[in-house]
């Protein structure tokens, strides 16, 4: 399971790094791989997304209904994958919020986290709750909420975790015990989601 993955997000989240680092792994694993980005004006709190298709897949871009795992750094920027999910795909969803400007003045419109799970139940998904930036804070690493959620991304898609890890070290040389204890408390979040 795991061959297209969705990510989405704001600039400023890691959403690009965490595909390549996705990706990175694919080809360390001997399996094609195509990733597709979308940052725009992503930077400092734009919409940014990733794709990756892992495996026998034509064109890099995912397919309406054929995301296996879906991956929202900000809560509200979910709500684009929904059209993406597969039925019985999982979607692991941070609780970290980043209220656009018109929303910061309005915080009653951003929606609530019991109307975003009650969407992907409806497409028939498997939400997953993490709390990414309360970890990320947890281990003195801010900025690694996205590795959290790679240790999550690696239980759900079945990847080898050591690999990962090898992975990890390659491509985030700077603080790496730091990064690994995110990707292990994601990893172990998503562990116990399991039954």
């Amino acid at each position: 399971m795991g061959n297209n993955l969705y990510l989405v997000g704001v600039g400023g989240q890691g959403v690009v790094r965490l595909g390549q680092i996705i990706a990175a792994y694919a080809i360390e694993d001997g399996q094609k791989v195509r990733l597709f980005k979308k940052v725009g004006m992503a930077q400092r709190g734009g919409p940014t997304l990733c794709e990756i298709r892992i495996g026998e897949v034509s064109g890099s871009r995912i397919p309406p209904l054929s995301a296996d795992l879906v991956v929202a750094m900000e809560l509200a920027e979910s709500v684009k994958a929904l059209e993406y999910v597969k039925p019985g795909g999982n979607v692991i969803l941070n609780k970290s919020r980043v209220y656009p400007i018109h929303i910061m003045t309005h915080p009653e419109k951003y929606p609530g986290e019991e109307v975003i799970e009650d969407l992907f139940q409806k497409t028939g998904a498997k939400p997953i709750w993490i709390d990414a930036k309360k970890i990320a804070s947890e281990i003195s690493l801010p900025i690694a909420e996205n590795i959290v959620m790679l240790g999550a991304i690696t239980l759900l898609s079945s990847f080898d975790k050591e690999l990962m890890i090898e992975v990890l070290k390659k491509n985030v040389p700077r603080q790496i015990e730091k990064n690994i204890s995110a990707f292990l408390a994601g990893y172990e979040i998503a562990e116990g989601t399991q039954i």
